[in-house]
Protein backbone atom coordinates (compact mmCIF):
# COMPACT_ATOMS: atom_id res chain seq x y z
CA UNK A 1 0.00 0.00 0.00
CA UNK A 2 2.83 2.41 0.84
CA UNK A 3 4.48 1.74 -2.52
CA UNK A 4 1.28 2.40 -4.43
CA UNK A 5 0.78 5.71 -2.63
CA UNK A 6 4.31 6.74 -3.51
CA UNK A 7 3.77 5.81 -7.13
CA UNK A 8 0.51 7.76 -7.16
CA UNK A 9 2.20 10.79 -5.65
CA UNK A 10 4.95 10.69 -8.26
CA UNK A 11 2.34 10.30 -10.98
CA UNK A 12 0.42 13.33 -9.77
CA UNK A 13 3.63 15.37 -9.70
CA UNK A 14 4.49 14.29 -13.25
CA UNK A 15 1.01 15.23 -14.43
CA UNK A 16 1.33 18.67 -12.85
CA UNK A 17 4.77 19.22 -14.40
CA UNK A 18 3.59 18.09 -17.83
CA UNK A 19 0.49 20.29 -17.56
CA UNK A 20 2.60 23.26 -16.53
CA UNK A 21 5.03 22.83 -19.42
CA UNK A 22 2.22 22.32 -21.90
CA UNK A 23 0.42 25.36 -20.56
CA UNK A 24 3.57 27.43 -20.86
CA UNK A 25 3.83 26.71 -24.58
CA UNK A 26 0.18 26.88 -25.54
CA UNK A 27 -0.81 29.87 -23.35
CA UNK A 28 -0.19 32.41 -26.16
CA UNK A 29 -2.83 30.53 -28.13
CA UNK A 30 -5.34 30.83 -25.30
CA UNK A 31 -4.52 34.05 -23.46
CA UNK A 32 -4.09 37.44 -25.18
CA UNK A 33 -0.51 38.65 -25.57
CA UNK A 34 0.67 41.79 -23.85
CA UNK A 35 -0.16 44.86 -25.97
CA UNK A 36 2.64 45.96 -28.28
CA UNK A 37 4.19 49.37 -27.66
CA UNK A 38 3.01 50.92 -30.93
CA UNK A 39 4.80 54.23 -30.34
CA UNK A 40 8.11 52.43 -29.78
CA UNK A 41 7.63 50.31 -32.91
CA UNK A 42 6.82 53.38 -35.02
CA UNK A 43 9.86 55.21 -33.66
CA UNK A 44 12.14 52.23 -34.39
CA UNK A 45 10.81 51.96 -37.94
CA UNK A 46 11.41 55.67 -38.47
CA UNK A 47 14.96 55.40 -37.15
CA UNK A 48 15.68 52.46 -39.44
CA UNK A 49 14.36 54.37 -42.44
CA UNK A 50 16.24 57.54 -41.51
CA UNK A 51 13.84 59.76 -43.47
CA UNK A 52 10.75 61.63 -42.29
CA UNK A 53 8.01 61.52 -44.94
CA UNK A 54 6.07 64.79 -44.89
CA UNK A 55 2.87 65.67 -46.75
CA UNK A 56 2.25 69.32 -47.59
CA UNK A 57 0.19 71.53 -49.88
CA UNK A 58 2.76 74.08 -51.14
CA UNK A 59 0.36 76.96 -51.74
CA UNK A 60 0.70 78.75 -48.42
CA UNK A 61 3.52 81.31 -48.63
CA UNK A 62 5.52 82.12 -46.64
CA UNK A 63 4.96 78.86 -44.71
CA UNK A 64 5.41 76.55 -47.70
CA UNK A 65 5.48 76.97 -51.47
CA UNK A 66 7.46 75.76 -54.48
CA UNK A 67 10.55 77.74 -55.39
CA UNK A 68 9.80 79.14 -58.88
CA UNK A 69 13.38 78.48 -60.00
CA UNK A 70 14.09 75.03 -58.52
CA UNK A 71 10.56 73.67 -58.08
CA UNK A 72 11.54 72.50 -54.59
CA UNK A 73 9.70 73.06 -51.32
CA UNK A 74 10.69 76.24 -49.52
CA UNK A 75 9.27 78.50 -46.81
CA UNK A 76 9.19 79.08 -43.07
CA UNK A 77 7.69 75.74 -41.99
CA UNK A 78 9.88 73.89 -44.49
CA UNK A 79 13.06 75.42 -43.11
CA UNK A 80 11.90 74.97 -39.51
CA UNK A 81 11.14 71.26 -40.02
CA UNK A 82 14.43 70.64 -41.78
CA UNK A 83 16.22 72.34 -38.87
CA UNK A 84 14.38 70.04 -36.42
CA UNK A 85 15.07 66.93 -38.52
CA UNK A 86 18.80 67.74 -38.69
CA UNK A 87 18.96 67.94 -34.90
CA UNK A 88 17.31 64.51 -34.66
CA UNK A 89 19.56 62.99 -37.33
CA UNK A 90 16.91 62.53 -40.02
CA UNK A 91 16.55 63.43 -43.68
CA UNK A 92 13.26 64.89 -44.93
CA UNK A 93 11.17 63.80 -47.90
CA UNK A 94 8.56 66.39 -48.94
CA UNK A 95 5.48 65.06 -50.73
CA UNK A 96 3.15 67.43 -52.53
CA UNK A 97 -0.56 66.68 -52.02
CA UNK A 98 -3.92 68.40 -51.67
CA UNK A 99 -4.50 69.94 -48.25
CA UNK A 100 -7.64 67.86 -47.73
CA UNK A 101 -5.70 64.59 -48.20
CA UNK A 102 -2.92 65.23 -45.66
CA UNK A 103 -4.70 64.16 -42.46
CA UNK A 104 -6.13 60.98 -44.09
CA UNK A 105 -2.60 60.11 -45.29
CA UNK A 106 -1.22 60.63 -41.76
CA UNK A 107 -3.96 58.45 -40.28
CA UNK A 108 -3.22 55.73 -42.84
CA UNK A 109 0.51 55.92 -41.92
CA UNK A 110 1.46 56.63 -45.54
CA UNK A 111 3.31 59.72 -44.32
CA UNK A 112 4.85 60.45 -40.93
CA UNK A 113 3.81 64.06 -40.61
CA UNK A 114 1.59 66.74 -42.13
CA UNK A 115 2.98 70.27 -42.39
CA UNK A 116 0.76 72.82 -44.08
CA UNK A 117 -0.19 75.61 -41.69
CA UNK A 118 -2.46 73.33 -39.63
CA UNK A 119 -4.65 75.05 -37.05
CA UNK A 120 -4.90 73.09 -33.79
CA UNK A 121 -8.67 72.74 -33.74
CA UNK A 122 -10.33 70.38 -31.20
CA UNK A 123 -12.02 68.19 -33.84
CA UNK A 124 -8.70 67.63 -35.60
CA UNK A 125 -7.14 66.55 -32.30
CA UNK A 126 -9.49 63.57 -32.31
CA UNK A 127 -7.99 62.42 -35.63
CA UNK A 128 -4.30 63.29 -35.36
CA UNK A 129 -1.72 64.33 -32.80
CA UNK A 130 -0.34 67.87 -32.85
CA UNK A 131 3.15 68.95 -31.93
CA UNK A 132 3.60 72.01 -29.75
CA UNK A 133 2.62 75.12 -31.78
CA UNK A 134 5.19 77.34 -33.42
CA UNK A 135 2.90 80.27 -34.33
CA UNK A 136 -0.45 81.91 -33.66
CA UNK A 137 -2.17 83.51 -36.62
CA UNK A 138 -4.98 86.02 -37.16
CA UNK A 139 -8.05 85.18 -39.24
CA UNK A 140 -8.63 87.80 -41.95
CA UNK A 141 -11.03 88.52 -44.77
CA UNK A 142 -9.23 90.46 -47.51
CA UNK A 143 -10.54 92.38 -50.53
CA UNK A 144 -9.21 94.55 -53.34
CA UNK A 145 -8.98 98.12 -52.09
CA UNK A 146 -11.03 99.50 -54.99
CA UNK A 147 -13.87 97.07 -54.26
CA UNK A 148 -13.83 97.94 -50.55
CA UNK A 149 -14.01 101.66 -51.38
CA UNK A 150 -16.81 101.03 -53.87
CA UNK A 151 -18.86 99.32 -51.13
CA UNK A 152 -17.72 101.81 -48.45
CA UNK A 153 -16.28 98.98 -46.33
CA UNK A 154 -13.63 99.70 -43.73
CA UNK A 155 -13.67 96.96 -41.09
CA UNK A 156 -16.61 94.58 -40.63
CA UNK A 157 -17.73 93.59 -37.14
CA UNK A 158 -18.61 90.00 -38.01
CA UNK A 159 -18.67 87.43 -40.80
CA UNK A 160 -22.46 87.78 -40.92
CA UNK A 161 -21.93 91.21 -42.51
CA UNK A 162 -20.60 89.45 -45.63
CA UNK A 163 -24.06 88.02 -46.19
CA UNK A 164 -25.78 91.32 -45.37
CA UNK A 165 -23.70 92.98 -48.11
CA UNK A 166 -24.38 90.20 -50.59
CA UNK A 167 -20.69 89.37 -51.00
CA UNK A 168 -19.14 86.17 -52.34
CA UNK A 169 -16.22 84.94 -50.24
CA UNK A 170 -13.69 82.38 -51.42
CA UNK A 171 -11.60 80.01 -49.35
CA UNK A 172 -9.73 76.70 -49.65
CA UNK A 173 -11.47 73.38 -49.09
CA UNK A 174 -10.91 71.48 -45.81
CA UNK A 175 -9.62 74.60 -44.02
CA UNK A 176 -10.82 76.09 -40.76
CA UNK A 177 -12.08 79.04 -42.81
CA UNK A 178 -14.31 76.80 -44.93
CA UNK A 179 -15.68 75.16 -41.79
CA UNK A 180 -16.41 78.53 -40.21
CA UNK A 181 -18.04 80.10 -43.27
CA UNK A 182 -20.15 76.99 -43.94
CA UNK A 183 -21.56 77.19 -40.42
CA UNK A 184 -22.02 80.96 -40.14
CA UNK A 185 -22.74 82.23 -43.67
CA UNK A 186 -22.94 79.29 -46.10
CA UNK A 187 -24.61 81.46 -48.72
CA UNK A 188 -21.47 83.54 -49.32
CA UNK A 189 -19.06 80.61 -49.59
CA UNK A 190 -17.17 79.55 -52.70
CA UNK A 191 -14.50 76.88 -52.25
CA UNK A 192 -11.27 76.30 -54.16
CA UNK A 193 -8.68 73.53 -54.36
CA UNK A 194 -6.12 76.05 -53.10
CA UNK A 195 -5.90 79.71 -52.10
CA UNK A 196 -3.90 80.67 -55.19
CA UNK A 197 -6.95 79.98 -57.37
CA UNK A 198 -9.13 82.01 -55.02
CA UNK A 199 -6.69 84.92 -55.19
CA UNK A 200 -6.72 84.83 -58.98
CA UNK A 201 -10.52 84.89 -59.01
CA UNK A 202 -10.63 87.83 -56.59
CA UNK A 203 -8.25 89.80 -58.79
CA UNK A 204 -10.49 89.06 -61.82
CA UNK A 205 -13.61 90.12 -59.93
CA UNK A 206 -15.13 86.62 -59.92
CA UNK A 207 -15.45 86.77 -56.11
CA UNK A 208 -15.51 89.74 -53.75
CA UNK A 209 -13.15 88.61 -51.02
CA UNK A 210 -11.17 85.75 -49.45
CA UNK A 211 -11.27 84.40 -45.92
CA UNK A 212 -7.80 83.22 -44.92
CA UNK A 213 -5.28 84.07 -42.21
CA UNK A 214 -1.90 85.57 -41.57
CA UNK A 215 0.81 85.26 -42.71
CA UNK A 216 -0.48 84.35 -46.19
CA UNK A 217 -2.76 87.40 -46.32
CA UNK A 218 0.19 89.62 -45.33
CA UNK A 219 2.25 87.93 -48.06
CA UNK A 220 -0.45 88.71 -50.66
CA UNK A 221 -0.59 92.36 -49.62
CA UNK A 222 3.19 92.74 -49.72
CA UNK A 223 3.41 90.94 -53.06
CA UNK A 224 0.75 93.21 -54.60
CA UNK A 225 2.62 96.28 -53.37
CA UNK A 226 5.98 95.07 -54.71
CA UNK A 227 4.47 94.25 -58.11
CA UNK A 228 2.59 97.53 -58.37
CA UNK A 229 -0.73 95.68 -58.51
CA UNK A 230 -4.13 96.59 -57.07
CA UNK A 231 -3.73 96.97 -53.28
CA UNK A 232 -5.34 94.36 -51.03
CA UNK A 233 -6.87 95.40 -47.70
CA UNK A 234 -8.23 93.65 -44.61
CA UNK A 235 -11.99 94.08 -44.08
CA UNK A 236 -12.43 91.65 -41.18
CA UNK A 237 -10.09 90.15 -38.59
CA UNK A 238 -10.28 87.98 -35.49
CA UNK A 239 -7.94 86.08 -33.14
CA UNK A 240 -7.16 82.68 -34.57
CA UNK A 241 -5.75 79.23 -33.82
CA UNK A 242 -2.21 78.15 -32.91
CA UNK A 243 -0.37 76.46 -35.79
CA UNK A 244 1.53 73.18 -35.43
CA UNK A 245 2.60 70.01 -37.25
CA UNK A 246 0.40 66.87 -37.27
CA UNK A 247 1.34 63.22 -36.74
CA UNK A 248 -0.40 59.89 -36.12
CA UNK A 249 -2.24 59.56 -32.80
CA UNK A 250 -0.01 56.63 -31.80
CA UNK A 251 3.29 58.29 -32.71
CA UNK A 252 4.00 59.62 -29.21
CA UNK A 253 7.78 59.15 -29.10
CA UNK A 254 8.26 60.83 -32.48
CA UNK A 255 6.14 63.82 -31.44
CA UNK A 256 8.01 64.09 -28.14
CA UNK A 257 11.33 64.17 -30.03
CA UNK A 258 9.99 66.87 -32.39
CA UNK A 259 8.77 68.92 -29.42
CA UNK A 260 12.14 68.63 -27.68
CA UNK A 261 14.02 69.91 -30.72
CA UNK A 262 11.48 72.69 -31.29
CA UNK A 263 11.72 73.78 -27.65
CA UNK A 264 15.50 74.07 -28.04
CA UNK A 265 15.10 76.14 -31.21
CA UNK A 266 12.69 78.48 -29.42
CA UNK A 267 14.95 78.82 -26.36
CA UNK A 268 17.96 79.61 -28.56
CA UNK A 269 16.07 82.43 -30.30
CA UNK A 270 16.34 80.69 -33.67
CA UNK A 271 12.57 80.51 -34.18
CA UNK A 272 12.32 84.31 -33.91
CA UNK A 273 15.21 84.66 -36.36
CA UNK A 274 13.45 82.36 -38.81
CA UNK A 275 10.18 84.28 -38.51
CA UNK A 276 11.99 87.56 -39.15
CA UNK A 277 13.67 86.05 -42.20
CA UNK A 278 10.36 84.89 -43.67
CA UNK A 279 8.37 87.93 -42.47
CA UNK A 280 5.89 85.87 -40.50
Amino acid sequence: MAISKTVMAIGVILIIVVAFVAGFYISPLILPEAPEDIAAVMWEELQERGTIRIGSSPDWPPFEYLDPETGKFTGFEVELMEMIAARLGFDVEWREMGFETIIPEVKAKKIDMGISGFSTKPERMEEVQFTMPHSITEGQVVMLKSRAEELDITLLESLEKLEDLGLTCGTQIATTQEDELSKVVPGVLRTYADFILALEDMKRGEIDCIYSETPITSWWMLEAEERGEEPIVVIYKRPYWPVAFVAHLDNDIFVAKINGALAEIIAEGKLDELKAEWKC
